[in-house]
């Protein structure tokens, strides 16, 4: 048998609290939460405020971006960030 569950169907949601504080942290308010999500301004509300609790697909993308703000993805090192120091042709054989 095969299973068909999502991926994102077993992430955990934490708390309402954190919710909005991973939300604060990011720097993001309500209605950029709710763009990503596919909901309301007012559905994120609640959703941080406890009185609702997403559901289905509309839960798995909430989990998505919620882990998204509390592991953003790292920098690239500082040698990467175009220091020019190991620009083309000047660490290579003559």
């Amino acid at each position: 048998m095969t299973q068909n569950a999502h991926p994102a169907a077993g992430l955990p949601l934490p708390s309402p609290k954190e919710r909005r504080r991973l939300r604060e942290a990011g720097g993001l308010g309500h209605e950029e939460i709710a763009e990503a999500v596919g909901v309301t301004a007012s559905t994120v509300r609640s959703w941080e405020a406890g009185r609702t609790e997403p559901r289905g697909r509309k839960r798995e993308a909430y989990a998505h971006f919620l882990v998204s703000l509390a592991d953003p993805p790292p920098s690239p090192p500082p040698s990467a960030a175009g220091s020019g120091a190991a620009g083309p042709g000047t660490d290579g054989p003559p």
